[in-house]
């Protein structure tokens, strides 16, 4: 394989690999808090449940809040994803036309 077709791989890799980097840090971190409050909820309720704080209407009302939260967290985590793959996308293409500019 040709060197330059070497560098350019290397250099897509790079790229991805940087962006990938720094957003999945940002994304464990949101994802670990959310998941925490999901999990710290479902105990509060369970325990209403149990002592008997949280009748079976007041239990309906409280799960669905439950439910909005988990689908908030999922519509989050797949918009980040999304920004990550359109940045990984961006960053290639603006070094494939540095690439060819560089040449011209």
């Amino acid at each position: 394989m040709n060197d330059n077709v070497l560098e350019i791989i290397n250099d897509i890799k790079e790229v991805a690999t940087n962006i990938l980097q720094k957003d999945i840090s940002t994304v464990r971190g949101f994802s670990e808090r959310q998941v925490e409050a999901i999990a710290k909820q479902t105990i509060i309720i369970q325990k209403g449940v149990l002592n008997g704080d949280i009748d079976e209407d007041l239990k309906e009302f409280f799960l669905d809040g439950l439910e909005a939260m988990a689908l908030n967290f999922v519509n989050t985590l797949k918009g980040i994803l999304l920004v990550t793959v359109e940045k990984i996308w961006n960053a290639i293409v603006d070094r494939l036309l540095s690439v060819i500019d560089s040449i011209t």
